[in-house]
């Protein structure tokens, strides 16, 4: 045979080697995809695709209490706690303002509150005087005069 005659009938067997294999492939693919993203599927390759339902709190609350949970509360499938959460203080969704913090689902400003100075539930001692009869918090600190 002819050195160009084989040329062209190699090229010609792998076109249809790599024509063959793509398809195959492209078959299983859509197998595996359908598999991965069935409800009936417990687990696919990529766990971040499928989470099964029975392992959120929005089906099953008492995750949120197990040991180790991020909070005892449920929020968009999530555990988080309500008390303490920045993005869910007090109830689900709650943002806290820049310069806020959540203390006790209360979103306060840790500069200025008299019941959270500095640090959630550090509370200024109130004095009966002509100059501080509520305690006062300035900058973090509560303000003794």
């Amino acid at each position: 045979m002819d050195t160009k005659v084989q040329t062209i009938l190699f090229m010609a067997s792998a076109t249809l080697l790599i024509l063959v294999l793509a398809v195959n492939a492209e078959d299983h693919l859509d197998t595996y995809a359908n598999a991965v993203s069935s409800p009936a599927s417990p687990r696919g390759r990529f766990l971040l695709n499928v989470t099964p339902r029975r392992n959120t709190c929005k089906y099953n609350k008492s995750i949120c209490r197990q040991a180790g949970s991020a909070g005892p509360d449920c929020c968009d499938e999530v555990c988080v706690d309500k008390s303490t959460d920045f993005n869910n203080c007090g109830s689900c969704g709650h943002d806290c303002h820049f310069g806020k913090t959540c203390c006790d689902g209360d979103c306060v400003d840790l500069q200025k509150d008299e019941d959270n100075c500095g640090r959630c539930g550090l509370v200024c001692p109130r004095r009966i005087s002509t100059h501080n009869r509520h305690g006062r918090c300035e900058n973090g600190l509560c303000d003794y005069n």
